[in-house]
Parts: C-alpha cells; structure tokens; sequence
C-alpha cells in the first residue's frame, strides 16, 4: 500500500493546530498572550532562513543594518508580534472566553467612511495588509452590519489545516470566497453593491502583477483593487487591523479613493496602485514591528526604475 506522506503531514499540521488551540484555551488570556509573544522569539532564533529574510527586508526598507542594536530591537518586536498573533488565532479557534473577550475589546474607527461608501450603491474594495492581527479583520462584518467577502488563498499541500483555518476566517464575519475564479465573483459582488476586502502588500505572480514603488523600489504588485474600481465604480477604502496592546485591536478604515474611469487604463491603474501602496507603506511606517516582513518581499525588484522618492 502506498503511503501519501502529503495526507499524513496535512494530518499531522492539524492534529497540531488543534491540541495547541486546546492548550492556549486552558490558560489565562493574558498568558496566552506572553506565551505566544515567548514562541515568537523561540521561532527567530531558530529560523535561520526567515531571519535572513526580516533582516534584509529591514535593510533594504528601512535603512537599518544588518546585526545593529535598531535591527536587532525591531526583529524582536516583529517576532513578539507574530507570536501574539498566533495566540490570538488560537483563542479565536477555540470559540471560548479568549475569543469572546478578543470580540469585546476591538474597536472601530472611521466606519463612517465605509457606510457612506456602502450607501452609494455601488460597493465598496477595502484595501489592508498582512498588518497588526490580519486575521481578525472579519469583525467588522457584524460591526458595521455589512457582509465582507475576501478571496481564501489555500495552504499548500495542507487542505484539512486550511478548511480549519478557513473556518476560524467565516467565524469572525469574513465570507470566503474560492480563489479560482475569483476575479469575477469579486466583480459580481460589486455591481450587486456588496463589500470585497483585498490584502495586497505581497508579491504577486508574473501573469497577475504590475511595477509598482513600495519603499523606494519598483515591486510586482497586484493592480486588482485599481482594475476592480475603475470597472465597477466601487470606491476603495483603505484599513488596517492594528493591535494596541495584547487582546486589545482597533480596525481603522480611512477615507475613500475614487478611481476615475476615464482615461487610459493601464496609467489610471497604475497610479492608483501606486496611491495604495503608499497608504500601505505610510501605516508600516507608523508602527513597523506590526507588519509581516518574513515575506519575502523584495524578492523581485526592477532594479531599472528605482524610485526617486
């Protein structure tokens, strides 16, 4: 009998997920918090790989170089951060206290400019990030008493974990959406006036991208949000989901961006693009440890037309 070591690991990854989810849910919340913030360290110190790659994203992001005490300070407070971040999903997992005081002290700021949005008629792209806890951001669904559809990007080679996960996303608000096919659900839901949210500060595939700055170099950016908006009409708003302080979070939604429909698109749509990935390197600015910068996101640059910037 053949032996499918891919099942066996996806089996594996969720009996993982599962027993850990237990645990963090027998503890304090608070502590839960500290635990995830110590696992957080425990994985940059062990990562060789990953801690290559925060290291050369800070340098080439922020200026900061490689072994000195500001990059050393801020690796420890990006891994602090991703370990609370972990913590947090597992208490939401567990649909316990954890989760239900993690729903009772997120804030929102700025709904107002969603609902004016939403009340046009014409729906309505929130653009975010993988910033602050990405993963609570369903919450403003029942917030703001407005569905949020997003596109659910699979694990790869781990369906069962991804179905959990998956999950745990439609429990806190979020409608998940199949990847394939979604650009024209996403169109769909805009002329029927719904609400999509778009994370869009990774790199993106050759087929799907555009050149666009982020932090002073040309990078293969998603153009969707921009190519959405001029179609549909659909204003974008721009939110971030950004933590305060251990289980506490605020969601803050800005002001909308009105992309025109005339004009040539591929000038339209790239400056509109690069207007996104501004307001996206403005809020990392604002608090860096807070983003996820394990990505690998310089990765591909086009070292042809740096920004002057």
């Amino acid at each position: 009998m053949k032996i499918d070591f891919a099942d066996l690991g996806d089996r594996a990854a969720l009996f993982v997920f599962k027993t850990a989810t237990r645990f963090f849910n027998l503890l304090p919340a608070a502590a839960t918090a500290r635990l995830g913030a110590g696992l957080g360290r425990l994985w940059l110190a062990l990562d060789r790989r990953h801690r290559k790659v925060v290291e050369k994203n800070l340098h080439l992001a922020l200026g900061l170089e490689p072994g000195s005490p500001e990059s050393n300070r801020l690796q420890k407070a990006i891994a602090e951060h991703l370990g609370t971040n972990l913590a947090e999903l597992f208490l939401l997992a567990g649909q316990g206290s954890g989760s239900r005081l993690l729903k009772k002290n997120m804030r929102i700021r700025g709904a107002e400019h969603l609902l004016a949005a939403a009340a046009g008629g014409c729906g309505v792209i929130i653009v975010s990030a993988h910033y602050g806890n990405w993963e609570m951001a369903g919450l403003l669904s029942d917030e703001v008493g407005l569905q949020v559809a997003t596109v659910g990007k699979p694990i790869k080679g781990k369906p069962r974990l991804y179905r959990e996960i998956a999950g745990i996303r439609e429990s806190t608000g979020f409608t998940l959406l199949a990847k394939s096919g979604s650009a024209g659900t996403l169109a769909r839901r805009l002329k029927r006036g719904g609400v999509i949210a778009l994370l869009v500060d990774q790199r993106v595939r050759k087929k799907y991208r555009i050149w666009a700055d982020f932090f002073g170099y040309r990078v293969p950016t998603s153009p969707a949000p921009a190519v959405l908006a001029r179609l549909s009409g659909s204003p974008i708003i721009p939110a971030f989901t950004i933590r305060r302080r251990p289980l506490h979070h605020e969601i803050v939604l800005g002001p909308p961006l009105t992309v025109p429909r005339d004009g040539e698109a591929g000038r339209v749509v790239a400056e509109y693009t690069n207007r996104i990935n501004r307001i996206i390197e403005e809020q990392i600015r604002s608090c860096p440890a807070q983003w996820f910068w394990p990505h690998d996101r310089w990765r591909r640059i086009d070292t042809s037309q740096i920004s002057s910037d």
